[in-house]
């Protein structure tokens, strides 16, 4: 497969907006139909590409509007769902690193005004 077929199932890829096994399946589909259409040709090109198959837009509108709109929406709630989750967990990492840097702090501190920078040994005799 040429750079020019790479760069239009890549489009393609990028512009279907969920990850799921059936978009899995057509882009399979999509790289042998493409593979297919550029081993009759000599040289097959980005524009012979679209041609054939229409633009990465087209692709990609013709796979989203063969999908059913409630699993549509579905999937891309679950998407939008899994990105607060990140957010989320991101902020509470973040906080806790925070706190866990802030109370170091001040177990540092404590331990310095302690000795005031000093160590003393009582000797006994």
């Amino acid at each position: 497969m040429n750079k020019d077929s790479k760069k239009f199932i890549k489009y393609v890829k990028r512009i279907i907006p969920i990850h799921s096994k059936d978009k899995r399946e057509f882009i399979l589909l999509l790289t042998q139909r493409i593979k297919e259409f550029s081993g009759d040709l000599e040289r097959c090109t980005y524009q012979d590409i679209v041609n054939e198959f229409g633009t990465p837009n087209e692709v990609a509108g013709s796979y989203i509007e063969n999908m059913e709109s409630n699993e549509l929406i579905k999937k891309l709630n679950r998407k939008k769902l899994f990105q607060y989750f990140l957010l989320t967990l991101l902020i509470l990492i973040t906080l806790l690193w925070g706190f866990k840097m802030y109370r170091l702090n001040q177990l540092y501190e404590e331990a310095k005004s302690e000795t005031h920078g000093y160590i003393t040994e009582e000797i006994i005799k």
